[in-house]
């Protein structure tokens, strides 16, 4: 895995992206990875994780933590909370 951990969460920030996977919520349902392929994959634990590379557009990213029935992704762009919104 890459990126930052604080906890069990996985934050990987790209330019003015920024991912983080809150893997203690994740229950591996993996519609993040059918949304979103290039940048999402399970561990080994089966567990969402934040793939290193060249990642989806911004938009199917989006799609990808609307999707995950227990909100453990969440999406910023420029600092700000896109998804989910509070």
């Amino acid at each position: 895995m890459s990126g930052e951990f604080e906890g069990n969460v996985q934050i990987i920030k790209k330019d003015n992206i920024e991912i983080r996977v809150l893997r203690d919520k994740c229950i591996s349902v993996a519609t993040c990875v059918v949304y979103g392929p290039k940048t999402f994959d399970l561990d080994e634990k089966n567990i969402a994780i934040i793939k290193e590379g060249d990642w989806d557009t911004f938009e199917k990213i989006v799609s990808a933590a609307e999707a995950c029935p227990v909100y453990a992704i969440e999406v910023y762009k420029d600092g700000e909370k896109v998804y989910p919104r509070s």
